[in-house]
């Protein structure tokens, strides 16, 4: 008698295999980028170079970053929220924090450095970061939609005291 593993790909099957994709891509993609450039910073030789723009704009910009030590920060932050999707924990803060590098990254690449051809490609990172965002974040939508209360009320401090919930 022969053994065998049934396997059925359906849809919702098909889209959150996708979905898991996108996210160990991402968080990959942004631990790579936020260690190499710390390499770098500690005197290891990096991943890969730093980009400091082709264009004058884009240049001007990420310089202005490091000058003022918020470079620092974002690819540190992009190290946390990378290892958050990466790890499958705390996944929607993750998101949020990626959300705003990637749009930095897809304003840099795209209007900065005028790279209007990387915008409907699914190979160019200075784009597709961001696409790929959106989509998690609409992916996980459901952890959002507290934050939008149209009247939301403040709590108070007894509220302390459901932070072991996140663990859950």
């Amino acid at each position: 008698m022969k053994d065998s593993i049934s396997f059925k790909l359906d849809i919702r099957t098909a889209g959150q295999l996708v979905i898991a994709l996108m996210r160990l891509y991402l968080g990959a993609w942004m631990v790579v980028s936020g260690a190499s450039y710390w390499l770098h910073q500690l005197g290891y030789q990096p991943i890969f170079p730093q980009p400091f723009g082709t264009l004058p704009a884009s240049n001007k910009m990420l310089i202005t970053l490091v000058e003022v030590g918020l470079f620092n920060l974002v690819k540190t932050l992009e190290i946390v929220g990378g290892l958050f999707l990466i790890g499958n924990i705390f996944v929607p803060l993750g998101l949020l924090i990626l959300f705003p590098i990637s749009g930095m990254v897809f304003y840099n690449a795209v209007f900065l450095n005028q790279r209007y051809d990387g915008i409907f490609s699914l190979t160019y990172m200075g784009t597709l970061c961001l696409y790929m965002n959106v989509v998690l974040l609409l992916a996980y939508i459901k952890h959002y939609l507290p934050m939008l209360a149209l009247n939301a009320r403040s709590g108070s401090l007894s509220d302390i005291k459901r932070l072991p919930e996140i663990f859950r």
